[in-house]
């Protein structure tokens, strides 16, 4: 193993760790936990969720989206959610680099796309 690949890792996990991502993220699921209604709205939509699962019914998958668009419409509920997916777009960056750096960049036809400048 790469004494320079763990070392290199391990600095990113620190930097991940220590990000303002990370802890805006786990200030708003700390003030999630501390909103009863928020919480309470949490907890349906996750026992509407093991309900679909199960049942793959459309009424229960409409139960579901009905209940998570009543969680998102609460504001405690609403800020954990942006947090939620800063982090994780944070981390498909990441995901992404490494990906590229491993396959090579992919050139998949982005019309309009100046990202890559091809």
């Amino acid at each position: 193993m790469s004494a320079e690949v763990i070392k290199k890792a391990s600095e990113l996990a620190e930097a991940i760790a220590s990000s303002e991502e990370l802890a805006n993220l786990r200030a708003a699921e700390a003030k999630l936990q501390m909103d009863p209604e928020a919480m309470e709205l949490l907890q349906e939509v996750q026992r509407l969720q093991q309900m679909a699962q199960m049942s793959g019914t459309a009424e229960a998958m409409q139960q579901l989206e009905e209940a998570f668009n009543k969680f998102a419409e609460n504001e405690v509920a609403k800020e954990y959610l942006e947090a939620n997916q800063r982090f994780s777009q944070m981390l498909e960056t990441v995901n992404s680099l490494l990906r590229e750096a491993i396959e090579g960049p992919k050139h998949h036809g982005c019309s309009g796309c100046s990202g890559c400048g091809m």
